[in-house]
């Protein structure tokens, strides 16, 4: 039998997200849908207000909620339940909030099983998959040798992600991103990232400037 396959089968195809493109009439159905969560999503996020282990509990539990309708079980109980949280946020399968000091622009895509500590994030942020967001990069002190590192402490610091950013998938984001910056797949983010850079590697490190 012969391969009926072309080169052209193996183009690259045009991408249009449909989150940041979807019709006033879908809007209104999103946010109706919404609403009718609120009489079990509000009590829920009132009441992570309290504890920081009922906040995380619950936000284990809705991790695990499948796509629909857990983007919208996930959205209404984060605007209410973090310090705050803008329009039109994506927060896909197995994603965990550690802390809810966190705030998020709009217009935000976070991919599936990421883990946010201590964070605030821009408008129009795209996070792949597997990322963490640590509370800084000093969370363990490890100058003493007489004692374990476990008995040290540590700092937690308050990490910020500007606007306009990409994080590619599996990155260990420990200093700010700024905006219109990108982060490379794979890459360990322990310095500051600068605007419009696109910074790589483990430690990243800017290998271009998208702005001169």
């Amino acid at each position: 039998m012969e391969d009926n396959i072309t080169a052209v089968d193996f183009e690259p195809r045009s991408i249009q997200y449909r989150q940041f493109t979807a019709g006033t009439p879908f809007r209104f159905f999103q946010a109706a849908l919404g609403v009718l969560t609120w009489p079990v999503v509000w009590p829920l996020a009132m009441l992570s207000r309290l504890s920081e282990i009922v906040f995380r509990t619950l936000s284990e539990a809705l991790s695990l909620v499948p796509y629909f309708p857990g983007v919208i079980l996930r959205y209404e109980f984060y605007r209410f339940a973090v310090e705050s949280c803008g329009k039109n946020v994506l927060i896909e399968f197995g994603t965990v909030f550690i802390e809810r000091d966190v705030t998020i622009g709009s217009n935000v895509l976070i991919g599936r099983f990421n883990v946010v500590h201590h964070c605030d994030f821009g408008d129009y942020v795209l996070i792949g998959e597997r990322c963490t967001f640590l509370s800084g990069s000093r969370q363990h002190s490890f100058d003493r040798t007489d004692i374990p590192m476990a008995l040290q402490g540590g700092f937690k610091e308050r990490i910020r992600i500007g606007s306009d950013v990409w994080i590619g998938s599996h990155s260990v984001i420990a200093a700010d991103v700024g905006s219109g910056s990108i982060v490379g797949a794979g890459s360990v983010v322990n310095k500051p990232v600068e605007d419009w850079s696109i910074a790589a590697g483990s430690p990243a490190k800017t290998i271009r400037r998208r702005k001169s």
